[in-house]
C-alpha cells in the first residue's frame, strides 16, 4: 500500500474527534438525568457562601436526620438574621462546644477561631480574610448549632451577640455534593481536551498532505552537466619514459673558426687521419 504523508495522524485525529464528541454527549445526557429521589436540586442565592458557593450555582439538598449535623456541614436553615425564609450557612460548632475568637491574637501567624481550646482549621475560607469581624466567646447549648457563612466579613451569623446559636430543628436541609455533578464537570473538561487534541492532529495531518502535494507538483530539475577534466599536458622539457624530467643534450654548433669536415656521399663525413 502506498504510504501517504499524514495518513496516520489523520486517522488518529478522526478517532479523537469522535471520542470527544461521545464523551461530551454522554456527559450531557448523564447530567440531564434526575438525581436520586432523596436529593432536591436548587440554586444558591446571594454571596454569603463565597468562595465555596456563588450566586446562582446549582446545589443539591437532602433531609437532615435527627442528630445528623456535623461540624463543617453546609446547611440550609431558617435563621433570625435573614430576611429570606432560609439561608445557607456552615455549622462551625455543635451543642456542648465552646467557640471563641480574639481579633487581636494570631495562631501560627494567622487569625483563627478556637474550638474547645484548639485552633480551628478552615480551608474553605480565603486565607487573606479574617474568620470573623467581631470577637466572641460562646458555649453552644445542647440542641443548638453555631452557624457562620463562609463570606465572614460581608455576612451575618451566630458570631454576633444579637443572633447567637440556632436551634438544630431550624436546619431544614443539608447541602451535599451530588457525585454526578462533579463527574459532569470533569467529563466536560476531558471531552473538550480530547476534541482539542483531535483538532490539532487534524491540522498537522492537513499540512503534511499539503507539503507532499506541492512537492509532487514541482517540475523535476535537469541534471547538471559537469565537463570532464582535460588531459594533463606535459610541461616543456619533460619527456616520457626513462630519463623523464632530464633536459635532452643539445648538439654543439660549430663556430665560425672551426674547420668542418667535408661530408661525403651518404652523409658520411671524411675525417682526415
Amino acid at each position: 500500500m502506498e504510504h501517504r504523508p499524514g495518513r496516520r495522524r489523520g486517522i488518529a485525529a478522526i478517532v479523537l474527534l469522535v471520542l470527544g464528541a461521545v464523551i461530551l454527549g454522554g456527559v450531557t445526557v448523564a447530567k440531564a438525568v434526575n438525581p436520586p429521589s432523596r436529593y432536591t436540586e436548587g440554586k444558591a442565592v446571594g454571596w454569603t457562601m463565597t468562595p465555596t458557593y456563588t450566586n446562582g450555582e446549582s446545589i443539591y439538598l437532602e433531609p437532615v436526620a435527627k442528630g445528623g449535623l456535623r461540624r463543617g456541614d453546609v446547611v440550609l436553615a431558617s435563621v433570625p438574621w435573614s430576611l429570606q425564609k432560609t439561608q445557607m450557612n456552615r455549622v462551625v460548632a455543635v451543642g456542648g462546644d465552646r467557640i471563641q475568637y480574639k481579633p487581636s491574637s494570631k495562631v501560627a501567624g494567622q487569625y483563627r477561631l478556637v474550638l474547645n481550646g484548639t485552633p480551628l482549621d478552615e480551608p474553605y475560607l480565603e486565607q487573606w480574610k479574617n474568620p470573623s469581624a467581631v470577637a466572641f466567646n460562646v458555649k453552644v447549648p445542647k440542641g443548638y448549632v453555631f452557624l457562620m457563612a463562609d463570606n465572614r466579613m460581608n455576612s451575618d451569623g451566630s458570631q454576633y451577640a444579637n443572633n447567637g446559636p440556632v436551634p438544630a430543628d431550624k436546619v431544614t436541609a443539608k447541602v451535599v455534593a451530588y457525585p454526578m455533578a462533579k463527574l459532569a464537570v470533569w467529563g466536560q473538561l476531558a471531552g473538550a481536551l480530547v476534541l482539542l487534541l483531535g483538532a490539532v492532529l487534524a491540522g498537522v495531518s492537513r499540512r503534511a498532505r499539503g507539503r507532499a502535494g506541492r512537492a509532487a507538483a514541482a517540475p523535476a530539475a535537469a541534471p547538471a552537466v559537469i565537463p570532464a577534466p582535460a588531459a594533463a599536458q606535459p610541461e616543456p622539457g619533460e619527456g616520457g619514459g626513462e630519463g623523464a624530467g632530464e633536459q635532452a643534450p643539445v648538439a654543439a654548433q660549430p663556430g665560425p673558426g672551426d674547420a668542418q669536415a667535408p661530408v661525403g656521399p651518404g652523409g658520411r663525413a671524411d675525417v682526415p687521419s
